[in-house]
């Protein structure tokens, strides 16, 4: 047994070039060696030339006690003491440690790797593979980089790579950002500088939580990219995606692959998401879904935007609303959709605008915009209005629906109000005022009250064998007058006032007095059933009136 204390050594590994340790023992080998650590200043300049050969060896550069003890480790030099070695670029220290004739060391106590001027681990236990340049560290591993600081029990790192992995669990403080990272498996790139996490992902910061299957982590950028289901919980909104980047800096998030915004009662879904959390606006794309929970009303399209602070968002292409009316939906289309708050009243406006157009199986209704308000329960209808309840026909410069219990409950109609219905193929029963009052039951038009210069044309019926017919025309001028309707016909006609009338002969009804001033017949802008609201109608929508006889 030889050994050599209290000694600096400038040497490769000697075993490496000496041959089988077990030699040591006996001869001129043994003498060689023998003669070699007793002489200091050999050992310092004369073996690193002696022994070195093509290729980095680990280099000692340090150690209180050297020794050479077949008994304790066969093949293996024994290292005490503030042990320091390096091998090219890496400086490696320790508390004790046998260095193998195949560059193989395996390190005990106070583990310190130190790379370049950036990066450094600490550990409790270290086996080092020269050859393949490869550190395997367990205890308590702490990886420092500019910035961060990586934790964990077991790690191996490249030092040829600058890759270190750990699989099972790993904890990640950055030091700059205040995040803090967890995950059962994770790879560190010394050389960008990235964090790939997987399995249980969980980043923590004071103002957002992040969970995710996978992400990585740009420790120099802050950026963060998810390459698996995530969400993300920022103060009062969550963000739920599988694919995109989040810069925890400026706290804007790029998704695709599919993601949803979630704002308290709102929910905006895209393809593609763009969400600004300092400035609170969501943009999406492609099959957008925007709704509210509250109201239960769905908004859908190509394109959308939100804006957390001022509660505004709008959709637009192919854009369509959904809403909960009592047991019925509404459904609404037009060229662009807005939600906004209604500060006079409180709660919000649905605006509709340039080519609205809705349907619901009892009532549909088009004019170039639309405006809901949710706090009273009215719908506006403003430019050219039509709306339709079975077989009748109401237009005017305005048309207000109120809604009670999520039903139609009244109709105000101002301005030019006309109401017609279809008798037969040329022949309509038409009633005109400046303003009419419309009264619904069970979501159906039962009883109209027209006033000032009211007017109208009402067809006598009556029955012969079996069918009906039209016995004469009913032509009246009134101030104020009330109309019944069953089932979308007029069946009966009160006069409120002294009126001006005359019934005539179906077969002596002077054409003038038959169709009243103001009538079109618009039956071809009528949306028969949910998918035809996106039906565009061409042409001159008053076009198609009757032939009369």
């Amino acid at each position: 047994m030889w050994n050599r204390r209290n000694t600096n050594f400038a040497v490769v590994s000697p075993l490496a070039d000496i041959g089988d340790p077990a030699q040591c023992w006996s001869g001129q080998v043994f003498m060689r060696v023998r003669a070699l650590l007793t002489v200091p200043v050999l050992c310092v300049h004369f073996l690193p030339g002696l022994f070195a050969q093509e290729g980095a060896r680990i280099e000692v550069l340090h150690a209180d006690v050297w020794e050479f003890d077949q008994r304790l480790m066969p093949g293996a030099q024994r290292l005490l003491g503030d042990v320091r070695f390096k091998h090219e670029n890496a400086v490696m220290r320790c508390d004790s440690a046998y260095l193998f004739t195949d560059e193989h060391v395996d390190a005990r106590g106070h583990i310190r790797i130190v790379q370049g001027d950036t990066l450094t681990i600490t550990a409790d236990r270290l086996n080092y593979d020269g050859k393949e340049r490869l550190a395997t560290l367990e205890g308590t591993v702490r990886l420092t980089d500019p910035g961060s600081v990586l934790t964990t029990e077991h790690l191996v790192y490249g030092l040829r790579t600058r890759a270190a992995t750990y699989s099972s669990g790993g904890r990640i403080v950055s030091l700059t950002r205040g995040d803090t990272l967890t995950s059962e498996h994770g790879t560190y790139l010394a050389g960008t500088r990235t964090f790939i996490f997987s399995r249980n992902v969980l980043l923590r910061h004071p103002e957002r939580r992040i969970r995710s299957d996978s992400l990585h982590y740009m420790t120099r950028t802050a950026m963060v990219e998810f390459l698996g289901p995530t969400i993300i919980d920022q103060d009062s909104t969550r963000i739920t995606c599988s694919h995109g980047t989040y810069d925890t800096r400026t706290r804007r998030a790029w998704f695709d692959r599919r993601a949803m915004v979630q704002d308290g009662a709102r929910e905006l879904q895209g393809d593609s998401l763009r969400y600004d959390a300092a400035e609170g606006i969501g943009r999406a794309w492609g099959h957008v879904h925007l709704s509210d929970t509250t109201s239960g009303s769905v908004v859908t399209g190509t394109a959308a935007r939100y804006d957390r602070t001022t509660d505004r968002s709008w959709v637009t292409g192919m854009a369509e609303l959904n809403m909960r009316v009592g047991t019925d939906t509404l459904h609404l289309h037009a060229d662009t959709l807005f939600a906004l708050p209604d500060t006079p009243k409180g709660g919000h406006r649905i605006i509709a605008r340039r080519n609205a157009r809705f349907y619901q199986p009892d009532l549909q209704g088009a004019c170039d915009t639309l405006i809901y308000s949710d706090a009273d329960s009215v719908i506006h209808m403003i430019d050219r209005p039509v709306l339709w309840s079975k077989k009748d026909q109401i237009t005017g410069d305005t048309v207000r629906i109120a809604l009670r219990n999520g039903r139609a409950y009244r109709l105000y109609v101002d301005g030019n109000a006309f109401l017609a219905s279809r008798v037969d193929s040329t022949h309509f029963d038409q009633v005109t005022g400046r303003r009419m009052t419309g009264h619904f039951s069970d979501n159906e038009l039962t009883r109209v009250i027209a006033e000032g210069n009211s007017r109208t044309v009402y067809y006598a019926r009556e029955t012969r064998d079996g069918k009906e017919h039209l016995s004469g025309v009913n032509r009246a001028d009134c101030s104020s007058l009330e109309v019944r309707v069953t089932d979308g016909e007029v069946r009966t006609v009160t006069f409120l006032n002294e009126p001006d009338a005359v019934l005539y002969p179906m077969a002596k009804a002077p054409t003038e007095d038959i169709i009243l001033v103001g009538f079109t017949w618009r039956d071809r802008e009528r949306p028969l059933d949910r998918s035809d609201i996106f039906r565009e109608v061409s042409g001159d929508v008053g076009a198609g009136a009757p032939v009369t006889p």
